[in-house]
């Protein structure tokens, strides 16, 4: 029987979408493209509405590569996307696909002028004869370093990317940005 190794990580989002407290609820409504900001369009296949197939980046775990291609389905909530896998298949020549589980689960919440998120992913894989000379604990270390990465990217492009896309969406939509407050007038000294 062969060993199982288990990965995971989870990365949590707060980002400050100054202005939107009343429309940024609508704006994750807009679940395609949001999920495009989230994963990139290049990675990103529109199986049917609300049904996605995500290829993740190709990585290595010493001599280990593999491609997960994630199968992604979206439900839209008040103010809520939640985002999970229900499907999994792998390009490896080490691992057949049976011996290889990916899940995905994430949410972005719109909360006043912020954007809160939460993303976890986890692995489980048998652990191919090619590395069975490394102790168990390496190579969940290099698995949760390796899936801390990918979810890292992720959130990188979130903070790169959603407020633009955010902004030019309300713009095409006829939302005029939020005005300054005014400066408060100082009383003349008596």
């Amino acid at each position: 029987m062969a060993m199982k190794l288990a990965f995971s990580a989870r990365q949590k989002l707060g980002l400050a979408v100054p202005g939107s407290s009343e429309i940024l609820g609508a704006y994750l409504k807009q679940e395609e493209r949001v999920v495009r900001i989230l994963l990139g369009s290049d990675a990103l296949q529109v199986l049917r509405p609300a049904h996605y197939r995500y290829t993740l980046p190709r990585f290595k775990v010493f001599q280990l590569q593999v491609q997960p291609v994630v199968d992604l389905r979206t439900t839209v909530l008040p103010h809520r996307l939640v985002i999970r896998s229900y499907q999994c298949r792998l390009d490896s020549t080490v691992l057949a696909a049976n011996d290889f589980q990916l899940q995905l689960d994430s949410w972005l919440e719109a909360r006043g002028d912020q954007l809160e998120g939460d993303a976890s992913l986890a692995v489980q894989a048998s652990r191919p004869a090619l590395l069975r000379l490394i102790p168990q604990t390496v190579l969940e270390g290099a698995g949760n370093r390796v899936l801390t990465s990918v979810l890292s990217r992720i959130k990188a492009r979130i903070s790169r990317e959603f407020v633009q896309d955010f902004q030019a969406w309300r713009r095409g939509h006829g939302v005029a940005p939020p005005l300054s407050p005014p400066f408060p007038e100082s009383s003349p000294e008596s």
